[in-house]
């Protein structure tokens, strides 16, 4: 499963003071730097101009992240266009990276300077090894017909679904629902199998169905340790 990629820049208040006075001299070429208005005082916008990706704006936002030491690119939102693709908005993100962070990073600056986060998802950036161990089992033992409907599959659910909730490392629902159905991680139904158990990813409808349940329990969960005390 795609996912967008993450570019962080970290440092001290110094350092992220000076490379926002300084970064705007990077941006030429096929980049043109937005001067900064009253009302997006605390943004660095970056318009991409050329034709090799999609025109966009990259939107860096200050306001007190530079005191807390951590900047990133928040958003890229396209100029042409209504919305952008994953795979096109990692690929304005790296035209961004190649032609005004790199030079910037290597005109000998102390900030720390990440390369852009990978575009494959790991699904440990948001749940623990143990949750993902228990939906691992609850997937590949599932009836894929019924869901979490049968009681040896509803109790494998509920274990992974408390584990999260434990964790305090919970998916959002979209993710979920799209990582259900990630064919490259849960692999392909072979063609022409009738079953409905087996090591291949779910089916639209039952893993909206699944992250629906998933968001509410987890709702459910987290009331009721936060009213109990728990």
């Amino acid at each position: 499963m795609k996912t967008y990629r993450e570019l962080y820049f970290k440092g001290s208040q110094e350092q992220l003071k000076r490379f926002v006075e300084e970064i705007k001299k990077y941006a030429v070429g096929n980049w043109k730097m937005e001067p900064q208005t009253d009302r997006w005082k605390e943004y660095l916008f970056f318009d991409y101009i050329g034709n090799h990706v999609d025109k966009a704006r990259v939107s860096i936002f200050m306001g007190d992240n530079i005191a807390k030491g951590e900047l990133m690119v928040g958003n890229i939102v396209p100029i042409e266009k209504s919305q952008l693709s994953v795979e096109e908005y990692n690929a304005v993100l790296m035209q961004f990276y190649d032609d005004v962070v790199k030079p910037y990073k290597e005109c000998g600056t102390e900030l720390d300077i990440t390369q852009p986060s990978d575009d494959i998802f790991d699904p440990t950036s948001i749940i623990s090894e143990e949750a993902l161990k228990k939906l691992k089992s609850f997937c590949y033992m599932a009836n894929k017909s019924t869901g979490s409907s049968h009681p040896c599959d509803q109790e494998r659910w509920f274990d992974f679904i408390c584990q999260t909730v434990d964790d305090e490392r919970i998916f959002d629902y979209s993710t979920l629902a799209n990582f259900l159905q990630d064919e490259t991680y849960w692999g392909k139904k072979p063609e022409g199998f009738i079953g409905v158990i087996g090591d291949y990813a779910w089916d639209e409808e039952h893993a909206y169905e699944l992250a629906s349940e998933y968001e509410r329990a987890c709702e459910i969960l987290q009331y009721y340790k936060r009213v109990r005390g728990m």
